[in-house]
């Protein structure tokens, strides 16, 4: 349901929104195959930042609308996945989009201090392999 804080003067949903709903849906969807992000973290150390996203826009929403957003994996190898997210209004497209994400430990970091991209454990690659183009 589109909040009204999240429109603009227009009354239409203010773009940045929708990378919001994006990343709920990615961790939703992490969630649904038993990969929780607190477990993630808690257990792993692990987190997936987004290295590249985008979002192309089809129609509007607005204020009270019933939103509705799928979410697959389309891309996955050792360190890396992409996810595709398809925005519904009810039943009608009205946007899409994608996130691109590493698995980095949140305890390691190379010699820059910087998060480092890692392989992620069989345990949970085997998760993802299971929804892969689900």
């Amino acid at each position: 349901m589109v909040e009204l804080g999240e429109t603009d003067a227009a009354g239409v949903v203010f773009y940045p929104n929708y990378f919001r709903w994006f990343d709920r849906a990615t961790h939703n969807f992490l969630g649904a195959i038993g990969l929780p992000q607190r477990e993630l973290l808690e257990e792993f150390q692990l987190t997936q930042p987004i290295i590249d996203c985008g979002c192309k826009f089809v129609g509007p929403l607005h204020y009270d609308d019933k939103v509705r957003i799928e979410t697959k994996i389309t891309d996955l190898n050792d360190c890396m996945f992409r996810l595709d997210h398809v925005v519904y209004r009810e039943d009608v497209l009205v946007g899409s989009g994608f996130e691109v994400r590493i698995w980095v430990k949140t305890d390691e970091r190379g010699a820059d201090g910087k998060l480092l991209a890692v392989t992620i454990p069989p345990v949970i690659a085997e998760r993802l392999k299971g929804k892969w183009g689900q």
